[in-house]
């Protein structure tokens, strides 16, 4: 079988990168990282051993993020600098499990028009990301009303617990894949675990992946996450 090119392709207003599998077949989304863009996480539809008719879609961040000379980055949300630098400086991971990210509503809205032009059913649907990415897949998953295959977190983090834990319930059986770095210097391991546990305490399915290193997808997780879409597309 031929190797399908990835294409650029404008939906729901955002630009997004579209690797066709098959029409009406298994579709992964999965949203970029604070300061990457669309192309960051394109290459998982290669490595990645998803069902062969899986469609993926890489949407970019309707914010840009200026990267120095004439580079941009994309973002979801806002984050804070001051923030980040101080957690550089002290080896302090951010702590947000009960913060709202300001813009995130607005980014969600965006992600579910991406959705509603895109058309694919709930039941064939796993939403994803990594680091921001993994917050805003989340956001948009509780808000859903109905229950996607999947959803899909790459170092991701615990926010605007009160409200998820309000929503959570609703979804009690979602089959969820969650990884992350023990050492991970930017979203801390221990906050990762508390979104494990809100997410099992609301009846959802599935366990956080530990592995030895930092912020970052390494190869063992490119393997099970392989292993978990193609138990959940099934």
């Amino acid at each position: 079988m031929a190797r399908i090119e990835p294409r650029r392709r404008k939906i729901g207003g955002l630009d997004s990168i579209e690797i066709q599998g098959k029409p009406g077949g298994p579709t992964v989304v999965l949203f970029h990282g604070y300061g990457a863009d669309m192309h960051d996480l394109a290459t998982l539809a290669e490595v990645v051993q998803a069902p062969k008719d899986t469609n993926w879609y890489f949407p970019n961040g309707p914010i840009s993020i200026p990267l120095g000379g004439h580079y941009e980055g994309r973002a979801w949300f806002q984050i804070s600098i001051s923030e980040l630098e101080k957690s550089a400086t002290t080896g302090q991971p951010v702590e947000l499990g009960t913060v709202i990210p300001p813009g995130m509503k607005k980014s969600r809205e965006k992600a579910q028009s991406f959705l509603r032009e895109l058309g694919v059913p709930a039941s064939k649907l796993v939403l994803g990301g990594f680091s921001q990415g993994a917050m805003l897949a989340t956001d948009v998953t509780m808000q859903m009303q109905e229950r996607p295959a999947g959803l899909a977190l790459l170092s991701g983090t615990l926010v605007n617990s009160d409200e998820w834990k309000q929503l959570a319930p609703a979804k009690a059986g979602l089959r969820f894949f969650q990884s992350h770095g023990a050492r991970d210097g930017v979203l801390g391991f221990p906050a990762a675990q508390k979104l494990e546990t809100l997410l099992k305490g609301a009846g959802w399915q599935g366990q956080l992946q530990r592995f030895e290193g930092g912020h970052e997808i390494p190869p063992e997780v490119i393997i099970q996450l392989g292993a978990y879409l193609r138990k959940v597309f099934a």
